[in-house]
């Protein structure tokens, strides 16, 4: 089981039919370490940011609507 976030990644890699090899190299992120993310290991900061922008991605923190 993974969190939120991968399972958006992957969403994102099975929709625009990304080569996960490929983006690992794009992102110089081992591919190891990028198929643990699906099966047990949250990602580093760095290393999401890094795959994400290799995606054409960008991280944001912003507050959520209904916070009081």
């Amino acid at each position: 089981s993974c969190c939120t976030v991968v399972k958006r990644l992957a969403e994102i890699i099975r929709d625009d039919e990304v080569s996960i090899p490929q983006l690992c190299d794009d992102a110089g992120v081992h591919y190891a370490t990028v198929h643990s993310w699906f099966k047990r290991h949250s990602p580093s900061v760095n290393n999401l940011q890094s795959v994400l922008h290799a995606l054409g991605y960008e991280l944001i923190i912003r507050r959520k609507r209904d916070v009081r």
